[in-house]
């Protein structure tokens, strides 16, 4: 079975489940199965360089975006309730391709320097949550060691051209 099916079978399985069959007994189950046991935290089969841009959207559509939306709205339901493409993307991502880092996104300072510490002390636990759950587990879906926050959130400001455009 190719990678693509055996992601396909994944998230068939995972819809059937939520959708259809008898309800758990147990009362303070809600019924949904979760996508990282149904899925796992793991890297597609073929290596992420590789993959058609067909293969990448399919695999980020029903395995990346399942797992992650699993891992956002446990660390913040409310704020996160909603997620989807646009959350790591930006709201650009169909302009610019679907590109990463998307320009749009928190820039994350370099370590080491005044705004990096800034951020540290700002959001403590949000950069606790991005490198203890998000960075590592985004790296693995993707079989990417050394994953960083550069993956996702440019380091600076996007460059602007002579006319002021980007």
């Amino acid at each position: 079975m190719s990678g693509i099916t055996k992601t396909f079978a994944a998230v068939l399985t995972l819809a059937l489940v939520a959708c259809g069959g008898s309800k758990p007994q147990d009362s303070g189950s809600t019924g949904k199965v979760s996508a990282i046991d149904a899925m796992g935290i793991t890297p597609p089969d073929s290596p992420w360089e590789e993959m058609s841009v067909a293969d990448k959207e399919f695999y980020m559509i029903g395995k990346v975006n399942p797992i992650m939306k699993e891992l956002f709205v446990a660390h913040d339901a409310e704020e996160f309730g909603d997620f989807d493409c646009v959350d790591c993307h930006g709201e650009e991502m169909r302009e610019i391709n679907f590109k990463m880092p998307a320009p749009s996104m928190y820039i994350v300072p370099p370590e080491g320097t005044p705004g990096h510490r800034g951020m540290l002390s700002t959001f403590p636990e949000e950069v606790e949550f991005m490198a203890e759950v998000v960075t590592p587990s985004m790296g693995k879906l993707l079989g990417i060691e050394n994953y960083t926050c550069a993956g996702c959130h440019p380091s600076e400001a996007p460059k602007k051209s002579a006319k002021g455009k980007r």
